[in-house]
């Protein structure tokens, strides 16, 4: 069971817990704890700042993988695996995995 402590601070205190927090890549309640003491310090690296088109277009890429997964599911469960041209669901991963390279390169430019 988790309990609520409130304190009273300044807004400049507050803002200050706050910036100390996410700097640290944590939740301020995480920084109050390793302050007292009742928890080691975890310092994880800061999550890199990627483009959010970037984020959006690889989003996309899943969704069409996850579409073809799902395609390739219902096929084998109907006994339609036999059906199936090989060729051409190669040929559409092929596809995605070029766009997602090409996507990854212009990422990496920025």
């Amino acid at each position: 069971m988790t309990d609520t402590f409130v304190f009273r601070c300044t807004a400049a205190e507050k803002a200050e817990l706050r910036q100390k927090a996410e700097a640290a890549g944590v939740p301020v309640a995480a920084l109050l704890r390793e302050a007292l003491g009742r928890t080691d310090a975890r310092r994880r690296k800061p999550a890199p700042r990627v483009d959010p088109a970037l984020v959006l277009a690889v989003g996309r890429i899943g969704g069409n993988l996850n579409q073809i997964a799902r395609w390739l599911n219902r096929a084998h469960a109907a006994g339609l695996t036999p059906t199936i041209d090989a060729v051409e669901v190669a040929r559409r991963l092929l596809s995605v995995e070029r766009q997602l390279a090409q996507l990854l390169a212009q990422g990496r430019e920025c």
